[in-house]
């Protein structure tokens, strides 16, 4: 009676999941404003603010990002790239706020960060990604740190590898953790169409996660649709209350027109999948495999005129809570993302010099 009674628990679910995301809208996204961009002067992010996570608490924004700054040379401009940290009690009120760098507490750089509260440890963690030191391959390495108090930015412990530099797939990006009541989760992409996934036992967290063998969770790839493209990197999960599933945001990139199998890295789009379990199988949101959850078409102004961004990249949700299972309460859906308008550029410019922004939309308006 026992399997039974679980057998139709989770068959309610995924019904639910399927006739809710069913209801997700997405052909307009409306752009609530942007909030966060880069400064002038000698500033750790005078070129770029990018990677958004955030999390409300205590009454306040807690948004964490990748800083790009850029120091005059002989030899041209010199970049340089670090995690940032601004709170406030609004998301618009974030630009006015102090930032602050993290970096020299972690004693490494923190790139695309990842903010959540782990409750069996009492503490946040932030988890993000970091140089293989003198790795000719250009290799990234997962890492955590630890903070009591998120509201002390000084309170960051020193980096630790989640797991060793090397692994199988040879590249690794963009590193995310969510849980469920038992396990620890670390999603990854290769930027080739795949996401790996590792696990664990919740108790076990982090250190468990190196004893994981990977497995691809994800691959999508599409040669027929009228613009070539495929999974690129920054896979988000979340759990879905009122539908008992998990929402996965990932990035797609078209095929780069200089072939080479490479993508257009300036040109990215955010699609949709779904699960019923975080070990499980994800389904495509869209029911088209060339249509995409949100893409530079679908933005809008409140007053419906279109928008000057020209990509919608590393999407975060704001979230319902703030600890390890990262909630939202439904599909109307607040996204913070990264953008810039691709019209300012051209493609001789450095990719380190593009001049990312983060912004606010929402699938709905009332």
């Amino acid at each position: 009676m026992k399997h039974v009674v679980i057998g139709i628990m989770m068959l309610a679910a995924s019904v639910s999941c399927i006739e809710q995301r069913q209801e997700l809208r997405y052909d307009r996204w409306y752009i609530t404003g942007r909030i966060l961009w880069a400064r002038e002067g000698e500033a750790f992010d005078n070129v770029a603010v990018k990677d958004p996570s955030v999390v409300f608490y205590n009454g306040q924004y807690h948004l964490f990002y990748t800083a790009k700054a850029a120091r005059p040379t002989e030899g041209g401009p010199a970049y340089r790239t670090g995690c940032g940290y601004v709170s406030a009690a609004s998301l618009e009120g974030l630009h006015v706020a102090g930032r602050v760098s993290i970096d020299s507490l972690a004693g490494c750089p923190v790139i695309a960060p990842q903010v959540f509260y782990f409750e069996p440890h009492h503490c946040w963690y932030l988890v993000a990604h970091s140089p293989v030191e003198n790795d000719d391959l250009h290799r990234l390495k997962p890492i955590f740190l630890r903070n009591p108090r998120i509201e002390d930015p000084d309170g960051w412990s020193e980096a630790e590898e989640i797991l060793p530099g090397e692994g199988d797939s040879g590249f690794r990006i963009d590193f995310w953790v969510i849980c469920d009541e038992y396990q620890a989760y670390l999603f990854y992409s290769d930027q080739k169409g795949s996401v790996y996934r590792l696990s664990c036992d919740l108790g076990q967290f982090p250190q468990g996660l190196r004893s994981s063998v990977p497995e691809i969770a994800i691959h999508e790839e599409y040669s027929d649709c009228e613009k070539p493209w495929r999974l690129f990197e920054a896979v988000h999960i979340y759990y879905v209350k009122s539908a008992g599933c998990y929402l996965a945001l990932l990035e797609g990139a078209y095929s780069d027109p200089a072939g080479e199998g490479r993508v257009d890295a300036r040109n990215r789009f955010i699609f949709g999948m779904t699960a019923d379990s975080l070990d499980g199988a994800w389904k495509r949101l869209e029911r088209d495999g060339c249509r995409f959850l949100a893409e530079a078409g679908s933005l809008v102004h409140a007053d419906r005129s279109r928008v000057t961004y020209t990509q919608v990249s590393h999407p975060e949700l704001i979230r319902s809570g703030y600890d390890q299972r990262l909630e939202i309460d439904d599909f109307r859906l607040t996204m913070v993302f990264q953008s810039f308008n691709g019209s300012t550029v051209t493609g001789n410019d450095h990719y380190n010099a593009l001049p990312w922004e983060l912004a606010v939309m929402k699938n709905y308006w009332r």
